[in-house]
């Protein structure tokens, strides 16, 4: 457990909380025991819930797990009363590390620490949010490796990078989206929980949301493009089957009439004109190769070839 204060306002952060934790939380403030009894197990949903004295909210935070190549959704569970903010979570969050290091230092945390817990959640959830952007950078990365491989003729090769991005996409929109909910929520109701500092924190709350936004459209801008080079890809993919089809296609056709004759010319009958004449395998082979030069000359007057 690590406590900061200043000004009268304090951040508490639980890593990993234990049941002497909980204990303590019961001991010390007046949470709902449901709200206690949601902090240790992983919650299912992201939630925003109003009280007369705390505010609880469950967010997740997209954390990038290069072994997987995709993006896992850690929980953050905050409880928020008049004095204090408190964060609770079962992994470590980089993004609370760089919080923590921040306030260490005795001009920011008297920035951060200065009006309310709702400033507190402010400056804690823009953390969050540059985090978020900041994981943004190797899809980024990772859809122009795409764009240059899809040119590059290793367009089989292209599939599986396509699912793997998709799939970080998607998960990444899994751990972000809830995140408007909660941000649109305080910004309408939670700025009543500090009525003295209401209308200053609607536009810190607001700013937040435009934070958010800004996040989404760049992944939804990613999503399109992905979507735009998988199709891409496809079509290439398709056009060199084609292509391999055609010429399999044509080589059969070429190749079919000329081993008809072959077979025909060799054919054992007493009144076969070629077998027994002087030079009868070149003879058959004059006939297949005339033949083949004749389905060649039709291919390319019909411009299939």
């Amino acid at each position: 457990m690590k406590t900061i204060s200043e000004n009268n306002l304090t951040w508490v952060d639980i890593e990993k909380p234990t049941q002497k934790d909980i204990d303590w939380l019961k001991a010390n403030f007046n949470f709902h025991p449901l709200t206690l009894g949601e902090l240790i197990p992983p919650s299912r949903r992201e939630k925003v819930e109003h009280f007369d004295d705390y505010l609880f909210l469950v967010m997740y935070v997209p954390v990038f797990n290069e072994k997987k190549r995709t993006t896992n959704p850690v929980e953050l569970d905050i409880l928020i009363t008049k004095d204090r903010i408190i964060t609770v979570h079962n992994e470590p969050i980089e993004p609370l590390k760089d919080f923590s290091r921040k306030v260490e230092k005795p001009e920011l945390r008297n920035k951060y620490f200065s009006k309310s817990t709702g400033h507190i959640f402010y400056w804690l959830s823009e953390e969050l949010l540059n985090f978020g952007e900041r994981q943004l950078v190797h899809i980024g990365k990772n859809v122009l490796n795409i764009e240059d491989g899809i040119f590059k003729n290793i367009e089989r090769d292209m599939i599986k990078e396509v699912s793997t991005i998709k799939r970080d996409i998607l998960d990444f929109r899994i751990a972000v989206r809830p995140l408007n909910r909660i941000f649109n929520s305080l910004a309408s109701r939670g700025i009543r929980f500090w009525p003295e500092q209401g209308d200053d924190l609607k536009i810190y709350f607001n700013d937040l949301v435009g934070d958010y936004e800004r996040i989404w459209s760049e992944i939804d801008n990613y999503t399109d493009t992905i979507g735009a080079l998988e199709a891409t890809n496809t079509n290439l993919l398709n056009d060199k089957t084609n292509a391999i089809v055609k010429t399999f296609t044509i080589l059969s056709f070429i190749t079919f009439p000329a081993m008809l004759v072959a077979t025909i010319l060799q054919i054992n009958t007493i009144y076969n004109p070629i077998l027994g004449r002087q030079n009868d395998f070149w003879l058959v082979v004059g006939f297949v190769a005339l033949t083949v030069m004749a389905m060649w000359i039709y291919f390319k007057t019909r411009k299939w070839l």
